[in-house]
């Protein structure tokens, strides 16, 4: 669906007249014309069309988002950012940038040096499950924010729950203004009362990181049963995490409180940070998404881990896969990869969770090779400038390499 829409957007802005608007109701989703009317988007694709005419370069893309990188008449990159909702229209879109081609790194000892150009303190780890051993460990014994991987933690709870007979993964969540988070995701846009089923909300939340469907899973288990995690998956500090934030709480004392109670935030313990939760206001968010624009996980304003932590969340979790209540895993876990791949020739199966945040970007894979070799694969970064960890293809690029390097291993 992401590619039909993404053709239509390169026929606008290949056209030999004007973008006028014409038609748009019918290709943007309510939440993108809300935001931004017709008229307002023609000028943004007229801006475009006015450097073009423009060529299709790359395509990384799943059916309900993708990057398109754009070639322009001057050799010029752009990335069409795009994703639709499950009408197939477009509620996400956004130019920027494009990336140029890189040359993979052909050896471990060129993956080190490709990752000591990017931002300071980037961390990768490359881990072979059957004896634990690093293949690759390059800065990734400090906790760094995890973005939206925390998702795992709330997962292992869920099949937990299940285990334990308080949920079941056809029981119904929700959806009301109390709950609502912001994007990612598709629920946030779902008017109160929509209801979906925990399995429901567990693809979502796993396979496009919907902080909504997110929200209403941890509402669903309790904040104790997902702190509860991070001890029962051998989390190194656990107490970090304490109290647990939905991304709702994470995007209210981030962006939408004053300066100060950040500061309250980052200087308060456990007890005190859970009075601050309770007094957060309730009812719809008016967040501006212009707004979140700022690195706070410098204020304890995020989910934290190493990579160790996130190699044991993951082999977790594919151990509950072989039980009765975690039968869904391996589906939901394995939708998206992370890595554009159709799974096959060297891998039988890929696992993955990403996430973001301003000044954050993190990545987890768990991999199985087909000849019975498992490896957990995780890319890290933390900085104060947004903008040095923007370009999720070019920071993953190292992580890419990792995959490609353990490939190419199978075949000698």
């Amino acid at each position: 669906p992401v590619g039909v829409q993404a053709q239509w957007v390169l026929e606008q802005i290949n056209g030999q007249t004007a973008v006028n608007g014409d038609g748009f109701d019918a290709k943007f989703a309510p939440v993108i014309l809300q935001e931004l009317p017709a008229g307002e988007l023609a000028k943004v694709l007229e801006q475009v069309r006015s450097e073009g005419p423009w060529t299709p370069a790359k395509v990384d893309a799943l059916p309900s988002q993708g990057i398109f990188t754009l070639s322009g008449s001057t050799g010029d990159l752009v990335d069409l950012q795009l994703s639709v909702d499950e009408a197939g229209l477009i509620n996400g879109i956004f130019f920027g940038p494009g990336t140029p081609a890189r040359t993979p790194a052909a050896s471990w000892d060129e993956l080190k040096t490709t990752v000591s150009a990017l931002p300071e303190g980037t961390g990768l780890a490359v881990f072979r499950v059957a004896d634990g051993s690093a293949v690759v460990d390059i800065n990734s014994d400090t906790a760094k924010p995890l973005g939206s991987v925390f998702k795992l933690y709330v997962l292992t709870a869920v099949t937990d729950a299940v285990a334990a007979g308080s949920l079941t993964w056809d029981s119904p969540l929700t959806v009301t203004d109390d709950l609502r988070s912001l994007p990612s995701g598709e629920l946030q846009d779902a008017p109160a009362g929509t209801t979906v089923t925990v399995r429901e909300a567990a693809l979502k939340m796993i396979s496009i990181s919907d902080n909504t469907a997110t929200d209403l899973l941890i509402n669903a288990v309790g904040r104790d049963a997902v702190e509860q995690a991070l001890y029962d998956t051998g989390h190194s500090d656990p107490d970090r995490n304490r109290p647990f934030l939905t991304t709702r709480e994470l995007f209210q004392l981030g962006w939408g409180v004053e300066e100060s109670m950040r500061g309250q935030w980052a200087e308060a313990d456990v007890e005190g940070r859970r009075v601050l939760l309770e007094n957060l206001p309730t009812g719809v968010l008016d967040i501006p998404a212009e707004s979140v624009t700022t690195a706070v996980w410098q204020q304890d304003l995020d989910w934290f881990g190493t990579a160790d932590d996130l190699m044991r969340v993951h082999l977790a979790l594919q151990e509950r896969a072989g039980t009765d209540a975690g039968a869904p895993l391996r589906e939901i876990l394995g939708t998206n990869n992370g890595l554009g791949l159709e799974v096959g020739g060297e891998w039988n199966y890929i696992a993955f969770k990403g996430g973001s945040a301003p000044g954050v970007m993190a990545g987890s894979w768990y991999l199985e090779r087909s000849d019975g070799e498992r490896f957990i694969v995780v890319q890290q970064g933390a900085t104060d400038s947004p903008e040095d960890v923007a370009d999720a293809g070019a920071f993953f690029g190292p992580a890419q390499d990792a995959v490609s390097l353990l490939a190419a291993e199978a075949g000698r």
